[in-house]
Parts: C-alpha cells; structure tokens; sequence
C-alpha cells in the first residue's frame, strides 16, 4: 500500500514537473532552451529534472500527452477489465479505459491543444512521442496478454487501441471547440467495425 501510494506521489509530481517544463519552453522556445535552463527556469536542480525525465522532449510530450492520463492507460484498462461483466467486449472495456483523456482534455483545453501542435511543428518531439506511442502499445500489450491468453489477438488490439486513442487526440488539437469524448467514440466505433466491414 505505502509502496502504491509513492508511486502515485511520484506520477503526479512528475505530470506538475512535465506541465511547468512545457509552459516554459511555450514561452521562450523549445530549441532555444536546453534541459539544464528549463531545470532552473521551472525551479529544479538539473539532477531532479533527469530523475524524473529523460531529456527535454520527454517532459514536453509527458505535459502536452497527459502524463497522468497516457502513463497509467495500460493501468486503466486493467482495473477496468477487473470489473467488467463476464461476457463484455474486450474492444468496449478498453474504449471505457480510455475515459480519462476525455475528463484531462475537456480540463486543459487550448493550452494542451497548443503543446500537441507544438510537438507536430518540432521533429524531434514528433520522433519522441512516437517513442512514447511504442511503450504505451507493449504495456497495453502486455496486460490484454494477461488477460487474453492470446499473443495475437493482445497485440492487434493494443495497437488498435493506441492508434484509436492517437486519431482521436491529433483530430482534437486540430479542431478548437472540439471534444475528445465524442472524437474517441467515433474512432473506437470506426476501428471496432471495420474488422466485419465488407467490400461493396
């Protein structure tokens, strides 16, 4: 339990990290600031910066993604399936994990749009998230392989599963005024019936 209760002090400390990192570099430029000034300028030693993230483009993609929301999706989807009915659609329990990006994104609103289109505009925080888009797809891999039994069927549907959850997102930030919940179900939707879709 003390051990659950770190972990979740230690996400929510890095999302407030990952969200501070990401306003100041909004305000004075990306490539123009290094890890170790976005460090002082957010008020952090450089040594707790690197604790927490890797590089630069791991705090930005963290706050403009969610850190909170992106980093426990594989969580999520595992709580969710615990308390799904027997008989449930596996599709419909992950879109029900999915959830809290909707409730992150109707909070943050144009300031994470903005961060999202800033990752889209810098190559290096693109090739980044794409790195990000590869743990989340083998964390939600490995808890439906658990759950499945079916390596196949596990990594066809985490992959699903993020490309659904990425569409979704990329769609909203393009949009303003948009919401992420209806983008979601209309991606989850879309996805989850072109498997029986038929050629006309």
């Amino acid at each position: 339990m003390v051990h659950d209760v770190r972990d979740r002090s230690r996400e929510i400390l890095r999302a407030e990290l990952a969200d501070a990192a990401a306003t100041f570099c909004a305000e004075h430029g990306f490539d123009k600031v290094t890890a170790t000034e976005i460090a002082q300028g957010i008020g952090v030693s450089r040594a707790t910066f690197f604790r927490y993230f890797a590089s630069k483009e791991d705090a930005v993609v963290s706050a403009a993604r969610g850190a909170a929301a992106r980093g426990s999706f594989a969580r999520r989807i595992a709580e969710t399936v615990d308390v799904a009915e027997p008989g449930s659609s596996v599709w419909a329990v992950i879109r029900r994990a999915a959830e809290s990006m909707s409730d992150m994104a109707d909070a943050r609103g144009d300031a994470l749009r903005a961060r999202i289109r800033m990752i889209t505009d810098v190559p290096a925080l693109t090739a980044h998230l794409a790195s990000q888009r590869r743990s989340d797809q083998t964390a939600v891999e490995d808890v439906l392989r658990e759950r499945l039994g079916d390596d196949r069927a596990a990594s066809a549907l985490a992959a699903a599963a993020v490309a659904a959850a990425d569409l979704a997102w990329q769609e909203w930030a393009r949009t303003p005024g948009s919401r992420l919940r209806p983008l979601l179900d209309a991606y989850f939707t879309a996805l989850g019936d072109v498997a029986t879709a038929t050629l006309g």
